[in-house]
């Protein structure tokens, strides 16, 4: 076992990130042959006759842009990039939205989406960045809606814990720019090059699929409407839009270039912690379901283990936090942390890391948080119980509290989640 265990796993956490930036990842797919640009073997045909145009949507819009722009045989004659606020005054052509709940500047980027794609004709090239965020960022509500109804969705679907492929499922009926809507839009030759935090790397959940024709029936809509009690916590004529404003079916095809996934992030932490010696197990696609639930499942899976070690066992995917009508801050990678706390405690020699690849988890400041065997001695010692926090959904405050909280900032990147479960 590495000394300092819980600095090692975070040396490594950010090493991974290094790992899976779009600088990175789109030099492992994309290459300029003869000023023609080819994803692997794949040519992308860049045309003449019109405008070369660049857009993008979400957390790693403005880091991909910037990657992707090194691999083009001549300047875009035009770029839309719709980022968080922030970090946008060294290019031209950004917007802000707003996340995790879409509000004025989600509004009005998303009318310039529109706009730029109503002004793009069949001669021209559109490359369009997506990644996750996407969903939040950038809105236009469907006919008869406002920005304001579709904040009360957001929230209620966020608070009653749904997952987000249901999440994306179900906006999308309140939208115009969700759900292949876009790709309908659109005259012009698309190219979509996406990061996915979505496991299974499904294209119409992806920053809720602008350019990917949704199934209506991929998910029973009443059945969702029942079990999250929405027909409780909705507005009737939110419900009703639910029920009768399908996504279209006639979208056209257009063609999606994966550059990165969250196999790659667990691919990445894996090879740091091998170089080490330490022995790994992988389990992608394993984060699901409440992120309390996984803490459980992992710390059995710590209990059981019986391997080589030192050793690290390697979770990826995203749970979520059903959120209580008084809660606190934090997020989904900090509360799995924090429902470890309790469960690593008789554990000696282990340590967890939780965190999210965008550097950032909920609300907070914090990427996620790193916890071991000693964490519940030292809370104690500060006259903290885990317990009161968790029902609270107030991780963030435990872990500054604790000195346990990974604070990265935005990461440029976003792949889902990560977990290291560290055992000596």
């Amino acid at each position: 076992m590495p000394f300092h265990t819980k600095e090692f796993l975070k040396t490594v956490y950010l090493k991974s990130l290094v790992d899976v930036h779009p600088d990175a990842l789109f030099s492992a797919y994309l290459h300029l042959y003869d000023r023609e640009l080819y994803y692997r073997n794949t040519l992308i045909p860049l045309g003449s006759r019109g405008r070369l145009v660049l857009a993008g949507s979400g957390k790693a819009a403005l880091t991909m842009a910037k990657a992707l722009t090194r691999y083009l045989p001549r300047p875009p004659d035009e770029t839309l990039l719709i980022a968080p606020a922030g970090g946008n005054e060294d290019m031209q052509g950004v917007y802000p939205g707003d996340h995790p709940v879409p509000a004025e500047n989600s509004l009005a980027s998303g009318q310039k989406m529109l706009e730029l794609l109503d002004s793009l004709n069949e001669h021209d090239v559109l490359l369009y960045l997506l990644s996750g965020g996407s969903s939040s960022l950038f809105e236009v509500p469907a006919e008869g809606l406002t920005i304001e109804d579709i904040q009360a969705a957001t929230r209620v679907f966020l608070s009653a814990g749904l997952p987000i492929r249901e999440i994306n499922f179900l906006r999308a009926r309140l939208s115009q720019v969700k759900a292949g809507r876009l790709a309908a839009r659109c005259k012009a030759n698309c190219h979509v090059f996406v990061l996915s935090d979505v496991m299974g790397n499904d294209l119409s959940v992806i920053a809720s699929g602008p350019f990917t024709t949704l199934d209506p029936h991929a998910m029973n809509l009443e059945g969702l409407i029942r079990d999250y009690a929405l027909d409780r916590r909705l507005p009737e004529h939110l419900l009703h839009l639910l029920r009768t404003n399908p996504p279209p079916q006639a979208a056209a095809t257009v063609p999606h270039y994966l550059i990165g996934s969250n196999m790659e992030f667990l691919g990445a932490a894996e090879k740091h912690l091998e170089a080490e010696g330490i022995h790994t197990l992988s389990y992608p696609e394993s984060l699901y379901g409440e992120a309390r639930d996984s803490a459980g499942m992992i710390a059995a899976m710590i209990r059981n283990y019986r391997g080589p070690k030192p050793a690290c066992l390697l979770f990826g995917g995203e749970t979520t936090v059903t959120l209580s009508g008084d809660h606190g801050e934090g997020g989904r990678s900090q509360e799995l942390a924090l429902a470890a706390v309790s469960l690593l405690k008789d554990l000696p020699g282990t340590c967890l890391l939780a965190a999210g690849s965008d550097g950032i988890d909920g609300t907070g400041e914090a990427a996620g948080a790193v916890v071991d065997s000693g964490t519940y001695g030292l809370a104690l010692s500060l006259g903290l119980s885990p317990e009161p926090y968790l029902v609270r959904h107030d991780s963030a405050a435990f872990h500054r509290r604790c000195g346990t909280g990974i604070v990265t900032g935005p990461s440029g990147t976003n792949l889902g989640d990560l977990v290291m479960a560290m055992t000596g």
